[in-house]
């Protein structure tokens, strides 16, 4: 189940898309459109599942405002803006590696990457970056044993405590003396009077963390795996660079890097021919509605070439990922920058990846890589 889901998955479409899990005492949804129905109607399946201060468990109209302040940090154009940024952090990494010709992909380059990237969106000086990437696993695992209705581990709730002591220094400093950062913008923004409070740009910014560097460092090392294992699709994509967005947006679909998302009902509700009750939990598997024949024509086949892909990755409804545009930046110009510096790419098969276990996130966490420069592969190809 933790390495790969989708087998139960198919079965639970079959059998019970529409199920109450008795032991965790929630309903668990598995079929593309029974999935947007819940994501799509916030009125019935409320986000409101903790204190209400971070934005994924708020509904409107706190919602709808806070998502309208943060929303100005992630436009088009401050994305595309930040395009040359992400570009530099990648060649610097892989310059790092270029000699050795081998590199574990997530080690050393999936994970920095967007940790350096929102290091530097946060305004973090450069030599806090180090730190702030050694607290950001155990942040992502405290929270992940919290939605699972688990105590995190004593180490990871003390990494979180000292992740959210230095983000409350760093908001105190940036409200006296601001800058051009994004928590200078998260605390300067306003919509129709409204500010955000301290506790929620804390927040905000934690989100960014376990949202915002997790799925794109998945995402990054998923799309890499299927292309390895699907020798084709990498050809096409050699071929034609310009499929490369298709690419991504099939592997986030094949392989979704966040498995499920939560809501709570807030009345009596049908939904698959089940009556869930106002108070239950509702767990939707995105990663199974993107496997779900009904919306993907062989949705068990890995095809880079996709047209229509509507997965649900990135959610559905008024809590679709903020984060988005940024994450596919990153992606895009990862494995483009690999791709055309790196040639005859193929797993290491002295060092076996390592996939991430864990039922919540999909992904590797270790994935070692050979290569050839494209200097080198250039000579053979001349000689």
């Amino acid at each position: 189940m933790h390495i790969d889901p989708y087998p139960h998955y198919a079965h639970m479409r079959a059998t019970a898309p529409v199920h109450f899990n008795d032991t965790l005492q929630v309903w668990e949804v598995y079929g593309y459109h029974d999935i947007q129905t819940v994501l799509g109607d916030a009125k019935t399946f409320s986000s409101d599942l903790s204190d209400g201060k971070m934005m994924v468990f708020m509904d409107p109209p706190r919602h709808t405002q806070f998502r309208r302040l943060v929303a100005r940090a992630f436009t088009s154009k401050v994305i595309a803006d930040l395009e040359p940024k992400v570009q530099a952090i990648t060649e610097a990494l892989l310059d790092r590696v270029e000699a050795a010709g081998r590199m574990d992909l997530v080690k050393d380059l999936a994970f920095p990457l967007p940790v350096t990237v929102i290091a530097e969106l946060l305004g973090l000086p450069a030599a806090d970056h180090d730190k702030f990437k050694q607290w950001s696993i155990p942040a992502i695992r405290a929270a992940e044993m919290e939605l699972m209705g688990q105590v995190p581990a004593p180490e990871f709730v003390a990494a979180v405590d000292e992740l959210d002591a230095y983000l409350a220094r760093l908001i105190a400093s940036r409200r006296d003396h601001p800058t051009g950062d994004l928590v200078s913008g998260l605390l300067a923004a306003e919509v129709d009077g409204e500010r955000l409070t301290l506790p929620e740009v804390a927040s905000t910014c934690r989100l960014l963390l376990i949202a915002g560097f997790e799925t794109t460092t998945n995402l990054i090392g998923n799309t890499l795996q299927l292309l390895l294992a699907h020798p084709k699709a990498l050809r096409q994509l050699e071929a034609d660079p310009e499929l490369l967005p298709s690419a991504i947006e099939e592997a986030l679909r094949f392989n979704t890097p966040f498995q499920f998302f939560a809501r709570r009902a807030t009345r009596d509700v049908e939904l698959g021919g089940q009556l869930i009750r106002a108070g239950q939990q509702v767990m939707t598997f995105n990663a199974s509605g993107n496997r779900d024949e009904s919306a993907f024509p062989h949705a068990d086949r890995f095809d880079i070439t996709r047209t229509a892909n509507r997965h649900l990755s990135f959610g559905h409804g008024i809590h679709y990922c903020l984060g988005a545009g940024l994450g596919r930046l990153e992606a895009r110009v990862a494995l483009s920058t690999l791709l055309r510096r790196f040639g005859q790419l193929r797993l290491d098969e002295g060092r076996a990846a390592e996939p991430l276990q864990s039922v919540v996130l999909f992904g590797f966490s270790s994935l070692p890589v050979v290569f050839e420069t494209s200097e080198a592969v250039s000579e053979l190809n001349v000689e």
